[in-house]
């Protein structure tokens, strides 16, 4: 029997917990190899969980992000079999493309990883290559927002180019908000687990309405072998937070084309080569304009959705593309099943007791229930995906039956808080 230093490595380039279940039905014959910062292997308790739950798993702390990573990586593991290279989100993109290409594996090329991980030069690249987008503008100061917002009409958003999840993301309705938003937005994230950036620059955009979708694509060489459409509901207010993702087998044909035609003409326009493309649009007025894009596998439950709704294991796919592998099984075209993912978020507070995991987990229809709180701890603002209390995944034959699944299992699951200087005792509700 060969020993596990005998197995082809599958390096991932990234710790996320919910990209594990995922690889132990995929990956049983692989060396899996964790790349990770080490600020973000304690802030995420990564050592605890694998060890836990996954105790084969390997687990090497380097600063990917600084000069020369991937080369120095490569110089010091020259006799690791690696199989294939893969993002895990979007810090990862550009080691994962720099050390592909020095092992002369499949990957997205390193300057199209770098375009993906600046929403600066996406925007240019983008608007250079004919993708719709938003009126934009590099900003250095809260006198740089305000002359934007006073030359463009709507609503103001401010972003940081180099963060994922929303993260630092502003919407603001008047130019006497800027300063106060500037200083959110530059502030650091206020979850613990979230990556630091290393260098930030900011945008001032023109904020747009209109449908949100995401667009998911397996590129092999600039050629796509599987599209992908997934509606998403934001939160309103200043922080554009995903509350409900849906796969709807029922999408109108031309919208679903309108969509897959735009999101492969960031392909082109940003010369991506080999890996998976994860993009977010709004249609606006009939206009299918980019939010933002990054070459790596859509975050969260979204990938094991897509598998549910298309009777296809696309990580198996995606692997076998980025080995230089051919797929054994054709991609599907179109979903069969819809699915969709809700997201549960209570006041603000301590958080006083979580009843009925179990029994929701239990419910018809019901794929996965993660609840990311526990007795005693502390709940802020909805300010990005890490804050959301609990996200349940429903499937049913229409998008209305999947819907209902998953509301039925969110009322069966009771997070109750304490409100910040409460001295009653009553209790915060689910927003």
């Amino acid at each position: 029997m060969s020993s596990p230093e005998d197995r082809p490595a599958l390096i991932l380039v990234g710790y996320a917990q919910s990209w594990l279940p995922l690889l132990r039905r995929t990956a049983d014959d692989l060396r899996v190899v964790i790349i990770e910062e080490p600020a973000v292997v304690h802030a995420r308790g990564a050592r605890a969980n694998l060890a836990a739950h996954w105790p084969d798993y390997e687990l090497y702390e380097l600063d990917f992000r600084r000069p020369m990573a991937a080369d120095l990586f490569h110089v010091w593991h020259p006799d690791l079999r690696i199989r294939a290279v893969v993002p895990v989100d979007d810090a990862g993109m550009v080691f994962a493309a720099r050390l592909a290409e020095r092992l002369g594996l499949p990957g997205a090329g390193p300057t199209p990883a770098e375009i993906l991980y600046d929403k600066f030069r996406l925007r240019q690249v983008a608007q250079a290559g004919g993708v719709a987008g938003p009126q934009w503008r590099l900003v250095r100061s809260p006198a740089d927002a305000v002359a934007f917002a006073e030359r463009v009409p709507g609503d103001l958003v401010l972003k940081p180019t180099a963060r994922a999840g929303s993260s630092g993301v502003q919407i603001l309705r008047d130019v006497a908000e800027v300063d106060a938003g500037w200083e959110r937005m530059v502030a650091p994230p206020s979850h613990s687990s979230t990556r630091l950036p290393t260098v930030e620059s900011y945008l001032a955009e023109r904020r747009m309405t209109g449908r949100q979708y995401n667009v998911n694509l397996l590129v092999r060489r600039g050629e796509v072998l599987f599209r992908s459409v997934v509606a998403t509901e934001v939160a309103p207010g200043t922080h554009p937070v995903s509350l409900t993702e849906t796969i709807d087998p029922e999408l109108p044909p031309a919208r679903y084309a309108l969509l897959i035609a735009e999101a492969e003409r960031l392909v082109g326009a940003t010369d991506f080569d080999t890996g998976f493309i994860h993009s977010e649009w709004i249609v606006e007025d009939g206009v299918v304009r980019l939010v933002e894009c990054a070459g790596r596998l859509a975050g969260g439950p979204i990938m094991m959705m897509i598998g549910h709704a298309y009777g296809y294991d696309i990580l198996a796919a995606y692997l076998a593309v980025m080995a230089g592998e051919p797929l054994e099984v054709t991609p599907p075209a179109r979903p069969r099943l819809a699915v969709t993912l809700l997201t549960k978020h209570v006041r603000p507070g301590l958080v006083t007791a979580v009843t009925g995991a179990e029994a929701a987990r239990a419910r018809v229809g019901v794929l996965s229930l993660e609840v990311a709180v526990t007795e005693g701890d502390r709940v802020g603002e909805l300010v990005s995906l890490p804050n959301v209390a609990a996200k349940v995944v429903a499937i049913g034959r229409t998008v209305a039956e999947a819907r209902r699944y998953g509301e039925d299992a969110l009322a069966v699951l009771d997070i109750s808080t304490v409100c910040p200087g409460a001295e009653d005792g009553r209790k915060g509700s689910a927003a």
